[in-house]
């Protein structure tokens, strides 16, 4: 008679993670006969299962320049919040719902609010690579920040459609980009253009290097003072996940 060990049970396995975030803290400064600077950060709260995608991020931008020894001058100040709600986010197509706020110097905006819905096509889903394409309809209100200019208060129903694209290279490197065009359900006189990359290296499993281009167009933007309808810039930072 022989006595064998007792097999040893198995682990059951780790479920998965149904929560998630991340903050990034970025900057970019230059100096000469141009002194500029601008600090920013973002925060991103996720929780996704086969039913249900819930996100929220809040994102803040602040900048200075001068020029030569001229005194420092305020020429950015933004504060923008999303809040998202998926049905079925790992369908192939699926419906969400979707509510932001924008308040910003450089474009004039005292505040922005927007409520809509739409759906959304995820055109490729692998380990590496995520590929979405989504069209929308809200409802818009903004207010400027001079009630002296023209339409201080303004109200219009906005599309938009927006392509999304991650891509991880290895364990380490990633990028993404999202572009996103939102054209007045009135007339694509008036419309909002905004394109974001962004380049991740993680240096382990929390903490990453990340350099970032974004680029914002408002065709309304010169109508409430602002000095450009472009805004755009290039940020290095450190982010954290978990």
């Amino acid at each position: 008679m022989s006595l064998s060990a007792s097999p040893v049970p198995k682990q059951p396995p780790h479920p998965p993670k149904l929560w998630r975030g991340s903050a990034l803290a970025n900057a970019s400064i230059f100096f000469g006969n141009t002194s500029q600077q601008v600090l920013g950060a973002d925060g991103k709260l996720a929780r996704v299962d086969s039913a249900l995608a819930v996100a929220a991020e809040l994102q803040t931008l602040y900048g200075e320049a001068s020029l030569g020894t001229g005194p420092r001058t305020v020429t950015k100040r933004t504060w923008m919040g999303t809040l998202t709600a998926n049905a079925q986010p790992l369908a192939p197509v699926s419906t969400f719902v979707t509510t932001t706020f924008e308040s910003s110097l450089e474009k004039r905006i005292a505040a922005r609010y927007s409520f809509g819905a739409g759906a959304k096509w995820n055109v490729v889903r692998r380990h590496d690579t995520d590929a979405s394409l989504s069209l929308s309809l809200s409802a818009e209100r903004t207010k400027a920040q001079d009630s002296t200019v023209h339409l201080p208060d303004e109200r219009l129903a906005r599309w938009s459609w927006l392509a999304k694209l991650h891509h991880a290279f290895d364990d380490r490197v990633d990028i993404s980009h999202s572009t996103s065009w939102q054209p007045s359900a009135s007339g694509a006189a008036q419309f909002l253009v905004s394109s974001n990359t962004q380049l991740r290296y993680k240096m382990n499993g929390t903490v990453g290097l990340s350099m970032s281009l974004t680029d914002n167009y408002d065709s309304g933007a010169l109508t409430r003072g602002a000095r450009s309808y472009n805004d755009g810039q290039m940020l290095f930072g450190v982010t954290a996940g978990w």
